[in-house]
Order: structure tokens, then C-alpha cells, then sequence
């Protein structure tokens, strides 16, 4: 179970990454159609992966890692109050899901994607460091963040109609 979250987590992470890229390779705002960006957030971030982050971030407090595998199990968000002590960017993104979680992602990604990325981050995934340079070079920060997207992602694919 916690291999499949694993990786579920990392597609989120890539997936997120990806389209923040695709935006700013491309230079606009307008979110296609299928995209990551038009679900809900629950449904992009789910509380499976919320309880797994928590329980890799916070493996040293007993009630953090009991909390985090009961939602692991049973597929819950483990309660925030405990995480904001010790884990203040999960805390921000529990009450982001909690509070925003039937919005489309692409209304609150500020609220979403920087908690998220700072996470995944801290929790040892790349694709972490990844999603907040692509966030950050769509959002318009500087061909510095442009050109760190652009050699993340080696191929890019032409689609021709």
C-alpha cells in the first residue's frame, strides 16, 4: 500500500509539474480542457496522500504517525490541529483541502500547490522542488525558473493537426 501511494504521490507531483510547465512554456493562462488543473482539489490531492505525507514527515511524534495511518487506511485526513505544532506546510495544506476542496485546483493553486510542493519536498521527492519551479515559472517569475522547467523536462512533444 504505501509503494502505491508512493507512486501516486510522485504522478501528482509530475503530473502538476507538467502542466505548470506546459503554461509557461507556452506563455498563457488558459488551462486546457483535461487538464489536472480543472479537477477538484479533493480529488487531485486525496486524503490518502495527505495522511501519507504526514506520516513521512512526521515519523518522530507517535500521534502524527498514528493519525496519518488510520488515513492511510481509511482514507481520512488526519486531524490538522496536530500537524500545525510540527508540520506547519502540511497544517497549511489540511485546512487548504479542508477549506477548498471542492474548488477547481486552478481558483486556489496558490493555497494548494505551495504547501504541496514544499512537502513533497521536505518529505525527499524531487518532483517537489520540480512543481514549485514550474509553479513559480508560470506564475511569471523570470526566465531564470523558465529555463531550470525547460531542462527538467528533456522532451517535449509536438502535436500536429
Amino acid at each position: 500500500m504505501l509503494s502505491a501511494l508512493d507512486i501516486k504521490v510522485k504522478r501528482i507531483l509530475w503530473g502538476l509539474a507538467a502542466e505548470f510547465a506546459y503554461l509557461a512554456v507556452v506563455g498563457t493562462t488558459i488551462v486546457p480542457p483535461c487538464s489536472l488543473l480543472k479537477r477538484r482539489v479533493s480529488r487531485v490531492v486525496s486524503p490518502e496522500v495527505l495522511s501519507f505525507l504526514a506520516a513521512k514527515l512526521g515519523g518522530d511524534d507517535p500521534e502524527v504517525r498514528l493519525n496519518s495511518m488510520l488515513g492511510m487506511r481509511l482514507s481520512g485526513v488526519p486531524k490538522c490541529e496536530i500537524l500545525n505544532g510540527t508540520l506547519p506546510e502540511l497544517y497549511e495544506l489540511c485546512t487548504a483541502l479542508r477549506r477548498w476542496g471542492r474548488e477547481p485546483l486552478f481558483k486556489v493553486a496558490r493555497e494548494v500547490v505551495i504547501p504541496l510542493a514544499v512537502s513533497a519536498s521536505a518529505a525527499g521527492y524531487e518532483e517537489g522542488e520540480v512543481l514549485l519551479t514550474s509553479y513559480r515559472a508560470a506564475s511569471g517569475r523570470g526566465a531564470r525558473d523558465l529555463d531550470a522547467v525547460v531542462k527538467y523536462f528533456n522532451k517535449w512533444y509536438l502535436i500536429r493537426f
